[in-house]
């Protein structure tokens, strides 16, 4: 067994501790016991260590298995609570097309040992993870650059605002937070499933295919040197760079807005504060860019 899973996936791990279910029959294993090793094996998985070995994700709630399942991507094993699945006819159809075996019943007890939440939210899966991008997609216009974000819940929050702006990219940049860890997800509301994530470690090999794509490439910073992003152009294509929460941008962005070979703005603030947030200001320019290249249509 390779981290409570095996390499033949959690469904294994399944039908072993539980044997075989009849999805058609209606008839589904129960899991009673909070120690069950399949329950110890979905906790592992909120280590960004043991999801990379198992290439798995954590979703939790109603919404987000859903919406999982519905963007394509596979469950490997799927903890429900009963109730819950009685009452949802969305949820019954989608779990009805699966194979016997990956859906579990499971009681309140063993539901709140998996979960990652303080509150159990009635179901739980474990879900393939989508193999790494490394290379941004072809004819990509409106980019989203992640420069070290750290933060979990900034992280998903930029991801859904990506989606939902119509970015047709987000680029992890350096040591940002795990796009697939459960806080990121559960910030992103889904919107992990309908837009890229490019996995990037190198700045200046970032900035060359970013350039190579003919993006205009703008960083978010406060300095008196910046520009206002609302008299951009942003209907060109582009790419926005939101820096780290505590540091903003990273030395060698910095450095190419010093040599003036990228573009940097800012948001003009009426208080005398410091700045937005990273979720809020990256919330706000991709706002703009979408409002711009929404009305140029």
């Amino acid at each position: 067994m390779l981290g409570g899973f095996g390499h033949k996936t959690l469904l294994v791990s399944a039908l072993a501790l539980s044997g075989p279910a009849c999805l058609a029959s209606g008839a589904r294993p129960l899991i009673t016991s909070p120690k069950n090793a399949l329950v110890k094996a979905l906790r592992r998985l909120e280590s960004k260590r043991h999801r990379e070995r198992e290439g798995l994700m954590v979703c939790e709630g109603l919404r987000l298995v859903c919406d999982a399942l519905e963007a394509g991507f596979e469950a490997e094993t799927v903890l429900v609570a009963e109730p819950l699945l009685a009452e949802q006819p969305r949820l019954r159809r989608l779990l009805d097309q699966l194979a016997p075996g990956v859906v579990l019943l499971a009681d309140e007890a063993v539901l709140a040992a998996a979960s990652t939440t303080v509150t159990a939210q009635g179901i739980v899966g474990a879900v393939r993870m989508p193999p790494p991008v490394t290379q941004l997609p072809d004819g990509a216009t409106f980019v989203l650059v992640l420069d070290n974000v750290q933060d979990p819940g900034n992280v998903g929050t930029l991801v859904r605002c990506a989606a939902g702006f119509g970015c047709d990219a987000v680029v992890s940049l350096g040591n940002c937070a795990d796009v697939w860890g459960p806080k990121a997800l559960r910030s992103a509301m889904g919107g992990t499933f309908r837009v890229p994530v490019v996995e990037a470690s190198d700045w200046a090999e970032l900035r060359e295919s970013l350039t190579r794509n003919e993006l205009r490439i703008y960083a978010a910073d406060g300095g008196l040197a910046a520009r206002d992003y609302a008299t951009v152009d942003w209907r060109q294509p582009s790419a926005v760079i939101v820096g780290n929460e505590a540091n903003g941008l990273s030395d060698a962005i910095r450095a190419d807005v010093a040599d003036g070979k990228i573009g940097v703005v800012c948001i003009p603030m009426a208080a005398e504060l410091e700045s937005l947030n990273a979720a809020m200001a990256g919330t706000v320019l991709l706002s703009e860019c979408s409002r711009q290249r929404r009305e140029s249509r």
